[in-house]
């Protein structure tokens, strides 16, 4: 991995538009945000979606300002559950993804409680009810658009923002895919480093007869294989985002790369989902009860990063491309 610059280091939590940003080299994004998820996942994902507003792009409905009626986001274990009544803003295609925010955006105090926790929140489109006859609670909006209500839908912690942060836009899907690949290589990393510190002389689990049993390789040499495995695929995307924007090149160069990376940032996610699986299944079969507590702390603080990076392509699809690099 290449080194950042001195200026460039985790210490810039909080601060991160001020050190790298949509217009910053590809494989600086993704030096600087690898190192923000290995420090702490948990943190990194939380100033990045503080300082970016990455739904920017997407449709938005309104949200109703009748009493009782007015949207709440409900903290659960795994994000938020959202309840009442949204209006789409006529003509508006909703797409695949639909952001949902709980303040009005049209009202000048709508920013105001977004600091300390998220106010726009993402979901498929395709939980909305679909037409009055399957679901009484649709409503014809007349000229304010048609209106939906919820109740009770889960939207996971990756899915939600701020709408206090720097609207991105459809240019800077790069961006944001490298980011939080970054950040996601960087906290399976952690992961594996976590499982190779196991104690080598924790036994594995009780069989029903009273004896102990181990299955497969040690903790050390299987957390090397997984972390051998992200690196294989790392290096793949770093060579895919090195280079430079691919200003003046023609719109179907640069789509097609764009698809290019798109397709990489694709492979990485399954691979590190599929390393993040393995090094905690591997824990709970050789780890003491307070290792395994410590590698599920981790799997939670990483999860949010982890369930955006499945749908990144999807959520931003790339728009100009105009900072796709060559590969």
């Amino acid at each position: 991995m290449s080194k950042l610059p001195e200026n460039t280091t985790t210490t810039a939590r909080g601060d991160y538009p001020r050190v790298v940003g949509p217009d910053t080299a590809l494989p600086r994004v993704l030096d600087f945000f690898e190192l923000e998820g290995y420090s702490d996942p948990s943190a990194a994902w939380r100033t990045f979606t503080h300082a970016w507003n990455w739904a920017a792009p997407l449709a938005a409905a309104v949200p109703a300002e009748d009493p009782g009626a007015r949207p709440v986001a409900r903290p659960v274990p795994e994000g938020f559950v959202l309840s009442g009544l949204w209006h789409m803003p006529p003509g508006t295609d909703p797409g695949r993804w639909l952001v949902l925010p709980v303040t009005d955006p049209r009202r000048q105090d709508a920013r105001a409680g977004a600091a300390n926790a998220p106010d726009l929140f993402v979901t498929a489109s395709r939980v909305l009810p679909r037409a009055p006859r399957s679901h009484p609670a649709v409503e014809d909006g007349g000229e304010a658009g048609r209106a939906f209500r919820l109740d009770d839908v889960q939207v996971p912690n990756g899915f939600a923002t701020y709408s206090t942060g720097t609207p991105l836009r459809e240019d800077d899907a790069a961006f944001v895919w490298t980011a939080v690949t970054g950040m996601a290589f960087g906290a399976a990393r952690s992961l594996t480093d976590t499982l190779a510190r196991l104690d080598p002389s924790t036994e594995g689990p009780t069989s029903p007869v009273g004896t102990h049993t181990q299955s497969g390789p040690s903790a050390a040499d299987a957390a090397a294989e997984l972390a051998a495995v992200l690196r294989d695929e790392r290096l793949n995307l770093a060579a895919r985002v090195h280079g430079a924007p691919l200003a003046g090149l023609a719109d179907a160069v640069r789509a097609a790369k764009a698809q290019a990376l798109a397709a990489q940032i694709r492979r990485a996610s399954r691979t590190v989902h599929l390393v993040v699986a393995a090094a905690y299944e591997r824990a709970l079969l050789c780890a003491a009860d307070e290792d395994r507590g410590a590698l599920a702390r981790l799997v939670e603080e990483c999860s949010p990063i982890l369930q955006y990076m499945r749908f990144a392509v999807e959520l931003l699809p790339p728009g100009g491309q105009s900072s796709v690099p060559e590969g």
